[in-house]
C-alpha cells in the first residue's frame, strides 16, 4: 500500500483499493498466492477489501501507514498518501516484480477505469455476482468473498500452492493469538 502510494505519486482511494485487488489476482494467476492476502467482498464497486474501503472513516486497521485529503475537484474525492516510508524487506523480489508489472499496466488507469476493469464479463467479480445473485440494484455491499481459487482451479499445482500457504498463514495468526 505505501510502495504504491509512493510510486504512483496521485493516488485516489478507489484507485489503491482496485490497484491492491489487481496486485492480488495477478499474483494468483501468476504463482498461486496473492501478495496481501486481503478478503475481497463482492460489492457495487467491488472487488473491495472492507479495511481498504474503511480508510475514508479513518476506521482501518491501515489508519497508521495512509493518510487522507479531500479533494473538491471533480468526481473522485479522496486523495491517500504514505505516512512512513516504504519498507521493501515485507516483500519478495517476486512480490514486487508482480506489483511493479501491475503499476505499469494499470498505474495510470482512472479509477472508473479501474472499476470497468475488475467488473469485465467474466471477471472473478462477475463470476462471483452471477453466481450467487447478486442484484447491486438492491445492495451496494455483500459479506461474500471472491474466491481466488477459482482463477486457478485448473492448475493443481497452483492450488496446492495456495492452499499450502492458506495453511501456513492461518497458522502464524493462531501461534500469535497464544503467544501474545
Amino acid at each position: 500500500m505505501v510502495y504504491i502510494l509512493k510510486h504512483q505519486g496521485i493516488v485516489f482511494h478507489t484507485q489503491l483499493i482496485k490497484l491492491l485487488y489487481l496486485i492480488d489476482e495477478t499474483a494468483v494467476k501468476d504463482d498461486g498466492i496473492p501478495v496481501t492476502w486481503l478478503d475481497y467482498k463482492a460489492w457495487q464497486f467491488g472487488p473491495v477489501a472492507p479495511e481498504t474501503y474503511y480508510i475514508k472513516y479513518r476506521q482501518s486497521v491501515f489508519d497508521s501507514f495512509v493518510s487522507l485529503y479531500e479533494n473538491n475537484i471533480g468526481e473522485n474525492k479522496l486523495l491517500l498518501f504514505p505516512k512512513i516510508d516504504f519498507d521493501d524487506s515485507e516483500f519478495s523480489d517476486y512480490e514486487m516484480d508482480i506489483i511493479d508489472d501491475v503499476l505499469k499496466e494499470y498505474g495510470t488507469k482512472s479509477p472508473s477505469q479501474l472499476v470497468n476493469v475488475t467488473h469485465e464479463p467474466g471477471s472473478l467479480w462477475d463470476q462471483t455476482r452471477l453466481q450467487y445473485g447478486i442484484d447491486f440494484t438492491k445492495t451496494k455491499k455483500t459479506d461474500i468473498s471472491l474466491d481466488f481459487t477459482k482463477l486457478i482451479k485448473d492448475d493443481n499445482l497452483k492450488l496446492m500452492k495456495y492452499r499450502e500457504a492458506e495453511e501456513n498463514m492461518c497458522f502464524s495468526k493462531e501461534l500469535q493469538k497464544h503467544c501474545s
